[in-house]
């Protein structure tokens, strides 16, 4: 569902007053998409879902100072905020090198196999291992992209870069992933 502009200048003014109807529409514009990348970062729903949290925590405490009145500018803020959360969000984990005896969400009837999830959570572990090998921007393009179903236009405006150096970032990102998930030799020069 898209918001004008005026419409989201306008709930970004009355949000940075507190209006909690006006902030909750903003959160409703928006939770899906932030949660759907923190989601592909962590592949956790518990973690997904407590960050997402943070997000907006952080966000209602800092709407005042927001200068954005437009949708991209809000989705950008939002996503900075979510960047940072994961962030923290990894660095505690990577402290304490915690690891969770169930990583399982809920068993229900239409579950796979055990040797299924197995082989599941191995191929999702072993592609958010490649995506931490990549750069932070190609990283961040294949995320807008293939998660957040981006176009090239929309992620460059989010992440405040031209549409070819999207393309590039996308190109390259793609040849990483395919040569780690492979494991092919780099070309030499």
């Amino acid at each position: 569902m898209q918001k004008s502009t005026a419409n989201v200048a306008k709930l970004v003014r009355m949000a940075k007053e507190y209006d909690q109807e006006a902030f909750g529409e903003l959160y409703q514009l928006s939770v899906r998409s932030v949660y759907r990348y923190l989601y592909a970062r962590v592949g956790s729903t518990d973690a997904a879902e407590d960050l997402t949290q943070e997000v907006y925590m952080a966000a209602v405490s800092g709407i005042k100072n927001l200068r954005v009145e437009d949708e991209n500018g809000l989705y950008a803020w939002f996503f900075q905020i979510a960047r940072n959360k994961l962030a923290d969000h990894l660095r505690k984990r990577y402290h304490r090198q915690e690891t969770s005896l169930n990583e399982t969400d809920s068993w229900e009837a239409d579950t796979p196999s055990p040797e299924g999830f197995a082989v599941e959570a191995e191929d999702r572990a072993e592609v958010l291992h490649a995506l931490e090998q990549l750069t932070a921007e190609q990283r961040e393009v294949v995320l807008y992209k293939y998660v957040l179903d981006y176009d090239n236009q929309k992620t460059a405006q989010m992440l405040g870069k031209n549409t070819n150096a999207i393309n590039q970032l996308h190109h390259r990102a793609l040849a990483s992933l395919r040569r780690i998930l492979t494991g092919e030799k780099r070309p030499q020069p």
